[in-house]
């Protein structure tokens, strides 16, 4: 029995960066019960026990990755549709007051200029809100006639707090000034290359699902003026199920 853990304890103990390759939750838990067992014996060889204890710390820190991937997958899927939503809200926004620009002077260009730079960082918001967190919708529920929603003022101070880091890193040209663009150019790099959209996982890949959604965002649009009216009258909310 020791000189199979002393083998098996090798490839785990040199691999830590694993993040791409990592067995299920399940499986480095049973590792994790059976490395700890071995541990427990009093009469382990030095040299064994050193060697399981690589093991163990490195399957230790196998878990928290594997959980937090766990934890952004669900996270993805769980806030696709709130977050396709408003981003689809944002992206028309932005693209009606580069229209009003084209033609605006004076105090109303700067009024333009201001709102289209609160509304790339409310983009960036939704783009790159923490993928381990309770998302956080942008537009309060009396606006949205959503109750399922909080608005708690934790939720406030959240929401503020992450926007604050957003607007921070745009900034220090972390992510980009001009987020319309980006997303724009990456729909056409999936469409040119199908293979890039297969490579991207987690919230990435839950935006596969907005072909399907995207003709009920389309008819939205037609009646709404960015925080008008979205669902239809008989109050069924596309978001409900994936807003806690």
């Amino acid at each position: 029995m020791a000189p199979q853990a002393t083998h098996e304890s090798k490839p785990a103990a040199n691999s830590s960066p694993r993040s791409e390759s990592l067995p299920g939750v399940q499986k480095i838990k049973s590792s994790l019960r059976q490395t700890r067992r071995l541990l427990a014996k009093e009469n382990l060889a030095a040299d064994v026990r050193v060697e399981t204890e690589r093991r163990l710390k490195a399957l230790e820190a196998d878990l928290a990755r594997a959980e937090m991937a766990r934890k952004e997958r669900t996270y993805a899927m769980k806030y696709h549709k709130v977050k396709f939503f408003e981003r689809q809200k944002l992206v028309r926004r932005i693209k009606q007051v580069k229209r009003d620009l084209t033609s605006a002077q004076g105090k109303e260009r700067e009024k333009l200029e201001g709102e289209l730079e609160g509304l790339r960082v409310d983009l960036n918001y939704v783009l790159h809100y923490p993928k381990t967190k309770k998302y956080i919708s942008l537009f309060p529920p009396e606006r949205r006639h959503i109750d399922s929603i909080s608005t708690t003022s934790d939720d406030n101070d959240q929401r503020m707090t992450i926007r604050a880091l957003i607007q921070d890193r745009m900034q220090r040209s972390e992510i980009s000034k001009q987020p319309e663009n980006e997303l724009e150019a990456g729909s056409r790099t999936a469409v040119d290359n199908p293979d890039h959209s297969r490579r991207n996982e987690g919230i990435e890949s839950s935006r596969r699902k907005d072909d399907h959604t995207s003709s009920a965002a389309h008819h939205i649009a037609e009646g709404d003026d960015f925080f008008g009216e979205d669902y239809p009258e008989d109050g069924n909310n596309p978001e409900a199920s994936d807003v806690p």
